[in-house]
């Protein structure tokens, strides 16, 4: 588990199999409800389906039952992720000016988490850890390649929360406007926690620095909020955000539970505690 301190607070989830099957498994399934939903939805609204339809609708499929078996989850990975990356195509421009409404961020998002599933693979609660075949291998094998494949699902992992963070920021009143539309139990001066945490956790996994905090915030800040102002299930609209917003959650609870990779600041440090503690120990012993 690249870029993990000995002194995590978290270890003793790591080191056993018990907790953390049901986790990663928990995980991978919040990564595949959105390909789910664009299958039966938004896929039945098209009554002339085409060749490129239906090789997106076989790719996802495929993705998600490899991806939620753990069978072959590295492939699963790669295809969902050039599904969820394919759907930029037809979303036309990122739209940085509908700050309300856009979700092709999210997809971006939801592409770097899936770089953490192929890089770490799916857990203990899968058909590739009983056939011994979750060991890294190829690229997931090598440093030299894990860094910077890491490094760029940071990025795109926390894109969105800071061009929603600044969006904020620069638009607080059309946003509690917003938030009273969309549940108006909320208080509207929680905005201002939600810039706070879509500015430091992301900025402390971009950094990937106590990168484990920041993951665990972003992953509950996404499955709370969502929970708040995207649950109205009648409207499908709202059913992409809320099953988007899982899908975004769980690449970081695989960030949480692996860690940011070699190319961060964690990483860094531990490497550089023992040279520090044998120094101390030279030190004392002069």
């Amino acid at each position: 588990m690249g870029g993990n301190s000995q002194r995590d607070l978290f270890a003793p989830i790591w080191s056993s199999d018990a907790l953390m099957g049901p986790f990663l498994l928990t995980a991978r399934l919040f990564t595949t409800g959105i390909f789910a939903f664009y299958i039966f939805y938004v896929a039945a609204k098209i009554h002339a389906p085409g060749v490129l339809l239906d090789t997106a609708v076989a790719a996802q499929l495929a993705g998600i039952v490899l991806v939620a078996l753990g069978y072959r989850t590295r492939l699963g990975a790669l295809l969902l992720a050039a599904c969820i990356l394919a759907t930029l195509l037809f979303r036309g421009e990122l739209g940085l000016h509908n700050f309300l409404s856009t979700i092709a961020e999210k997809d971006v998002a939801i592409a770097g988490g899936f770089l953490f599933l192929f890089a770490y693979g799916p857990g203990a609660l899968s058909v590739d850890r009983l056939r011994g075949a979750d060991r890294p291998g190829g690229i997931a094998g090598s440093d030299a390649l894990m860094g910077p494949l890491l490094l760029a699902g940071r990025i795109l992992s926390v894109f969105v929360f800071f061009f929603f963070g600044v969006s904020k920021i620069l638009h607080t009143p059309e946003i509690k406007a917003y938030m009273v539309r969309h549940n108006p139990h909320v208080p509207t001066n929680l905005v201002y926690l939600a810039i706070l945490t879509q500015i430091v956790p992301p900025l402390l996994v971009l950094l990937g620095y106590k990168t484990r905090y920041g993951a665990l915030a972003l992953a509950g800040f996404c499955l709370i909020a969502t929970s708040l102002f995207h649950a109205e299930f009648g409207n499908p609209s709202e059913v992409e955000h809320f099953l988007l917003d899982f899908a975004i959650a769980g690449g970081f609870l695989f960030m949480f539970a692996e860690g940011p990779g070699p190319l961060s600041l964690d990483a860094w440090l531990a490497r550089a505690r023992p040279a520090r503690a044998a120094e101390k120990a030279i030190s004392v012993g002069a």
